[in-house]
């Protein structure tokens, strides 16, 4: 078998910082993508986890392209389901089972459920975080109560690259050296 390449950006991005040793590189590019999670052919087995069992632990198996599936799972690979990690977090089937993303490449990683859980609280923070606050919410809802679809929204974007409406308003006032100054106090 020829030695393996990367056959998105995200791959080599994945590569790149483990070779670095640069797991928390390697674990926010990971909770931005979209994963390809096999299913059995239709009529073959129920649901749609397709998982792997070593070492007396089940894994629930995950790549980040087709090309990966078909390194690792050679003539096994099939149908696929694309999943952001975010709705596989949410949507994890059992809290004893760990996500096991391209075993057996250079870029594979394991994951325990808690762990999978840590990465998407992490990645609903940073998102909440760059979501500008709106305006016809009172105080008590704020960004925190953002909806799932909102959140996806932005995952979305941030996966396709589109620049965050917000991060473009600060952009532009930091070109012009414009930062928004409080009122004076009234005196008294």
């Amino acid at each position: 078998m020829a030695e393996w390449q990367p056959s998105t950006q995200a791959e080599a991005a994945l590569r790149d910082a483990l070779r670095g040793g640069d797991q928390d590189r390697y674990f926010h590019i990971l909770s931005q993508l979209e994963l390809l999670l096999p299913v059995p052919p239709e009529g073959q087995g129920a649901g749609g986890w397709g998982t792997w069992t070593a070492d007396h632990r089940t894994h629930v198996l995950a790549f980040t392209s087709v090309e990966a599936m078909y390194a690792c799972l050679a003539q096994n690979a099939g149908s696929a389901r694309k999943v952001p990690y975010l709705r596989l977090a949410e949507q994890w089937p059992n809290h004893e089972w760990w996500l096991a993303i391209n075993p057996g490449l250079p870029i594979e990683g394991y994951l325990p459920a808690w762990f999978i859980a840590q990465l998407a609280e992490q990645v609903r923070a940073e998102l909440t975080r760059q979501q500008p606050p709106d305006p016809r919410q009172g105080p008590q809802n704020g960004a925190a109560t953002r909806s799932r679809a909102e959140r996806l929204e932005a995952l979305t974007r941030a996966q396709a690259g589109a620049p965050d409406p917000a991060s473009r308003q600060q952009t532009a006032a930091d070109a012009f050296g414009a930062r928004p100054q409080r009122p004076p106090l009234p005196e008294g």
